[in-house]
């Protein structure tokens, strides 16, 4: 899958997903949160950064952040490199401890901020780690409770938009019933989280990434993909959507789009589907990579079997 260019602008809010490298814990003991922690606090003070929301996982780090006049990576880079030397160095370790791309997702303030403040701060409690948000000591669940700001983290711009401590608790504990929230991954692009009007805005602000150019016909192509998943093309395209055919049909197109270049209404067209279903597809796919990492590297056994 080509990469996106990361967006930039400044009042920009970013739901941004860290992951342990392979999966691997990247807090061992309360001494490297807390080291996170301090880490966390210097570089958004450097960096102009305001955090709404943050939660410390065993293997990943969820930060709800707003940039000021610096570009996110900037801020992300210092953060992650810090971390990792004092993490390499405390546990004698050497090597990437995060994976090399983190996961920033732009948001639509106005309609995910309390939201999502809510789906961080619950995510202990959906992974089973605990069963209240309160007794979890690694996210800025208990500075909103007390009002009280910690070394990361102030509260108070996010109880003012909840209105008050109040407001705040009694949200919390009408979402504590939600699980796994897929819509706020599966985002378009693979980079906003908002409504169709806020995501057009985005991708009309910046330049469209070169595609690969394709280097043999769209049918050849789609031949090879069907070959190699052990179908017809004309399975492909047929009216069938049972799962086994549907998850084929998604593999090619996310293939065809993602992996080579080709256009989304081209196809479309040759799945005989319309270019809004194959592009839902895509998002949908795209969203499980992280909770199914061998999807990947099937998808990427598969591109391998078929010359392009």
């Amino acid at each position: 899958m080509a990469r996106r260019p990361r967006v930039f602008a400044p009042e920009v809010l970013y739901h941004v997903i860290v992951r342990g490298n392979h999966r691997q814990v990247t807090f061992r003991t309360p001494a490297d949160y807390q080291a996170y922690l301090e880490r966390l606090a210097r570089y958004l003070s450097q960096c102009q950064v305001r955090l709404w929301a943050y939660c410390l996982m065993p293997n990943h780090v969820h930060l709800l952040a707003e940039t000021g006049n610096q570009p996110l990576s900037t801020f992300m880079q210092r953060l992650q490199q810090s971390y990792t030397q004092y993490f390499n160095r405390t546990h004698r370790k050497v090597g990437h401890l995060f994976q090399g791309r983190y996961k920033a997702i732009v948001c639509d303030k106005d309609a995910y901020l309390l939201t999502l403040i809510r789906y961080l701060h619950l995510n202990p409690v959906r992974a089973k780690l605990v069963k209240r948000p309160d007794v979890y000591p690694y996210s800025g669940h208990t500075a909103y409770l007390t009002g009280r700001a910690n070394e990361a983290l102030d509260p108070a711009p996010g109880l003012e938009a909840f209105g008050g401590r109040g407001a705040y608790r009694k949200f919390v504990r009408e979402g504590m019933a939600e699980g796994h929230q897929p819509d706020y991954y599966a985002v378009a692009d693979q980079r906003f989280l908002g409504s169709e009007h806020f995501v057009e805005k985005w991708q009309n602000r910046i330049p469209a990434a070169p595609s690969p150019r394709p280097r043999q016909s769209l049918t050849r192509a789609l031949q090879g993909i069907a070959t190699g998943v052990g179908m017809d093309v004309a399975e492909l395209r047929s009216a069938d959507r049972s799962w086994a055919v549907s998850q084929q049909r998604t593999k090619a197109a996310y293939l065809l789009v993602r992996q080579w270049g080709y256009r989304l209404s081209d196809v479309a067209a040759a799945l005989h589907r319309d270019p809004a279903t194959i592009s839902t597809l895509l998002t949908r796919l795209t969203a499980r990579f992280s909770e199914e990492p061998t999807l990947q590297r099937e998808l990427n056994r598969l591109a391998k079997k078929v010359k392009v």
